[in-house]
């Protein structure tokens, strides 16, 4: 019996936090939305110092691992830095 009103109680503060979450995530869309509709948000901005890095470590000849260990970026993004 005891066992059966944990888990409900655990089953119920289980769907509280799913429903918060929920709405959460939901007013933080809204807040996005209105944000570009007003031409105030415009997401996170590349760190031009850091990119510039990158390019000038390739200039140089280092190898997509070492670049990415010297900028602290993964492999994947020195690619994505050097492909633009």
């Amino acid at each position: 019996m005891l066992d059966s009103i944990n888990n409900m109680l655990i089953e119920l503060m289980a769907a509280m936090a799913r429903k918060d979450y929920e709405t959460r995530r939901e007013r933080q869309r809204q807040g996005i939305e209105t944000a570009k509709a007003n031409g105030k948000y415009k997401g996170k901005q590349p760190d031009i110092e850091r990119h510039q890095k990158v390019r000038s470590y390739r200039e140089k000849g280092l190898s997509l691992r070492e670049i990415a260990e010297a900028a602290g970026y993964s492999q994947l993004q020195v690619c994505r830095i050097l492909a633009n």
